[in-house]
């Protein structure tokens, strides 16, 4: 018969911490929501095609009225071709752009129905940079931040709240000691 090792009976498991406070967890929360959207808004990194490469293709959800802007620029001439498709692989639209060495050009494409577009960049191996953003017309995207401040300010003024509070009991606290 095998014998099973248990925990010693006096061994702590997770430990101990005191228990947060509300206004705690709403300073938190909001400040992870404000931080979490500037990232999702400001750390849009390029993205790098390799000379040789396959045609580079990516998509997005979109609404009704959104757009796409497409930035390319190529290190060597070249004729990139640019096509957009709609979820059901439909050509929307399709431009062949002529590009010196180290030219850019800015392409932008609007949504007439929501859906998930793609598009397809193929700069025929030359290496190039793409800049892709995306403009929504309900700024759905930016809903993060005005809930993050609300958080936020409302755990503060909790915070407050419970120091003036506390301040008060303590006062009342030195009065019956006396």
């Amino acid at each position: 018969m095998k014998s099973i090792n248990l925990p010693h009976p006096n061994m702590a498991g997770g430990g101990t911490a005191p228990k947060m406070k509300m206004n705690e967890v709403f300073i938190l929360t909001g400040t992870t929501l404000l931080l979490g959207a500037l990232f999702m808004h400001a750390w849009v990194s390029p993205i790098l095609i390799e000379e040789g490469s396959e045609p580079y293709a990516n998509g997005a959800s979109m609404m009704k009225g959104d757009a796409i802007t497409v930035t390319l620029e190529v290190e060597n001439e070249t004729t990139a071709r640019l096509v957009f498709y709609d979820e059901n692989d439909n050509i929307l639209s399709a431009e062949s752009i002529v590009l010196a060495k180290g030219e850019s050009a800015k392409r932008s494409f609007e949504a007439d129905e929501g859906g998930y577009y793609t598009y397809e960049v193929d700069t025929r191996g030359v290496a190039s940079t793409l800049g892709v953003d995306i403009e929504r017309k309900l700024m759905i995207d930016l809903l993060p931040f005005p809930l993050g401040a609300f958080f936020l300010a409302f755990g503060l003024y909790q915070r407050k709240a419970t120091m003036e509070g506390d301040e008060a009991n303590d006062a009342v606290d030195a009065e019956l000691d006396v």
